[in-house]
């Protein structure tokens, strides 16, 4: 169980330091990626829902759900490619609330274990959180860059964790 929590853990922090890094060096190239990555999914999943919809012959047993979903589909993958900008400025809302869930599970570390670490981070995580709520549209790239930075500290908090688990392990 230890071994799987570390592996998990190890995982958690190579995807979350990669994160911060491209945050804070490639902000727009990497915001423009993700939103390509998602409209050709979305259209993906469906083209695939509307096909399987006329092969499966669905309609003629008044069954829509393939073809509504293609179509739904289809519908927002053109939506993110058409408004990305607009997108765009609901993502400090969705850091925000991970700022503010990180806050939440480290203030309840530090409660439980009383390290002064899990405080610190808990506290720049709410002050992150309020800031991303309130950040005016055009100083993003300052917040994003500012998210990635704190995407690295908690990065190396997961390395720490590893660390305690590695020296559980041991004794």
């Amino acid at each position: 169980m230890l071994k799987r929590m570390r592996n998990n853990l190890l995982l958690t922090f190579i995807l979350t330091l990669l994160f911060g890094i491209i945050l804070v060096f490639e902000t727009n190239e990497f915001l423009m990626t993700i939103n390509y990555v998602i409209v050709s999914i979305l259209l993906i999943i469906g083209v695939i829902e509307i096909i399987s919809y006329i092969y499966s012959k669905a309609y003629k047993e008044n069954e829509y759900y393939g073809l509504i979903m293609g179509i739904i589909c289809i519908w927002l993958a053109i939506l993110f490619y058409l408004y990305y900008t607009t997108i765009i400025l609901f993502l400090p809302i969705v850091l925000s609330l991970y700022a503010f869930i990180i806050g939440v599970i480290t203030l309840i570390k530090f409660i439980e274990r009383k390290t002064k670490l899990y405080l610190i981070t808990s506290i720049l995580s709410f002050v992150l959180g309020i800031a991303l709520m309130f950040m005016p549209w055009f100083t993003i790239d300052v917040y994003f860059k500012i998210a990635g930075i704190y995407i690295i500290y908690t990065s190396v908090i997961y390395i720490l964790e590893i660390r305690k688990i590695k020296k559980r392990k041991d004794d």
